[in-house]
């Protein structure tokens, strides 16, 4: 573990033992807000001038701490860390706020969500979403198996491209290990099971090493 790893960890402990362990509540209005902030970050960027520059340097300023794991252009250094880049903006500002007010739950994540102010999680969903995720070189005969079974489970949510959408994930281009981790986390049986979970289970290990060799050798 590096140095800089080891800092981060270490932010993020102390900062769990400051915060409260209960959720905090987020209005309806506050999450408007927030949406309707990112997609005016977003039409800065279409347009490429002065103030879409001033948001890549600020986005790299708030992120640096997210860089330590999601990689400096959002394609991931730790193998059970999921690939950022190109990941929908409206769901990335979503999984942000998850992590912040407890529905989502993380060592690292929740502390470091915690410390973003509202304009720091619009900055950063806006910035990564841009960025270009590198796919993976795969076993073709695998990862066609893989295409099959991932249009009969998966794409009615994640899209005929993995793309995803402002509710479900982009799996396209992510990381082979990170897929598998949350496949077998999904299998695991839950208090709260989600849709996930059900398809999960309905999955054999040829299913996920197919399955995650042809998403992560989409663009």
């Amino acid at each position: 573990m590096t140095s800089a790893l080891r800092a981060v960890i270490g932010i993020a402990s102390v900062f769990l033992i400051l915060v409260t362990d209960g959720a905090v509540s987020v209005s309806a209005a506050e999450t408007s807000g927030q949406r309707e902030a990112l997609s005016r970050k977003l039409a800065m960027q279409k347009s490429n001038g002065a103030g879409w520059a001033a948001l890549v340097q600020q986005a790299r300023e708030r992120a640096s701490f997210c860089a330590r794991c999601h990689g400096e252009d959002g394609n991931s250094v730790q193998p059970l860390v999921p690939n950022i880049a190109g990941q929908n903006p409206y769901y990335l500002l979503e999984q942000i706020g998850k992590f912040a007010d407890g529905r989502r739950n993380d060592y690292i994540m929740s502390a470091l969500a915690r410390m973003f102010s509202e304009e720091d999680r619009v900055v950063v969903a806006a910035y990564y979403s841009t960025l270009s995720p590198r796919p993976y070189v795969a076993d073709a005969s695998l990862a066609q198996r893989g295409k099959g079974r991932y249009q009969q489970r998966c794409v009615s949510c994640h899209g005929p491209d993995a793309h995803g959408t402002e509710q479900y994930a982009r799996l396209a281009g992510q990381r082979v290990e990170y897929l598998r981790h949350r496949l077998f986390a999904f299998q695991q049986p839950s208090a709260t099971p989600s849709v996930m979970h059900g398809v999960a289970k309905g999955l054999v290990e040829e299913d996920i090493q197919a399955i995650t060799a042809y998403l992560a050798s989409l663009p």
